[in-house]
């Protein structure tokens, strides 16, 4: 019977030498996997910032390279001349409109604005006067 406590106890020694190196190894790969986690991220980081350095460089050279060929493009006799046309063709185009309105009897929209503008101006001037007029017509209260 010793025998078989004797055995019973040295498979509990080897049970607890398992599992004591078992934490340890645990430990051991939990630092190596925050370790590989930490230059991951790093890693990231880096590369993110490198990229968007690049994109910027990039932005801003395609700015440039448009900025030019504007400039070009508006020194072209023939842009010039579509510029041109395009102009008389809205100003063409507005009298159009303006005349149909007119012929229509229609008001356009800068007629409504002026019209709404005096409006307001006019409302603005009865409110004053009827202001005025209360105030003259009435005692004034006392406080």
């Amino acid at each position: 019977m010793a025998q078989s406590t004797n055995v019973i106890q040295e498979g509990v020694d080897r049970f607890r030498d398992a599992f004591g190196t078992f934490e340890d190894e645990l430990a051991r790969v939990q630092k190596q996997l925050q370790a590989r986690r930490k230059k991951i991220e790093k890693r990231f980081e880096t590369g993110r910032k490198d990229l968007e350095k690049r994109i910027a460089t990039e932005r801003k050279r395609f700015e440039r390279r448009t900025q030019k060929l504007r400039s070009e493009l508006g020194k072209n006799p023939a842009f010039k001349r579509l510029e041109t046309m395009r102009k008389d063709a809205t100003k063409q185009f507005e009298q159009g409109v303006s005349d149909v309105l007119g012929r229509l009897q229609i008001a356009s929209k800068s007629d409504l604005q002026r019209i709404d503008r005096k409006i307001s101006q006019l409302s603005k001037k009865l409110k004053e006067m009827d202001g005025t007029k209360s105030t003259n017509g009435r005692a004034k209260p006392t406080a």
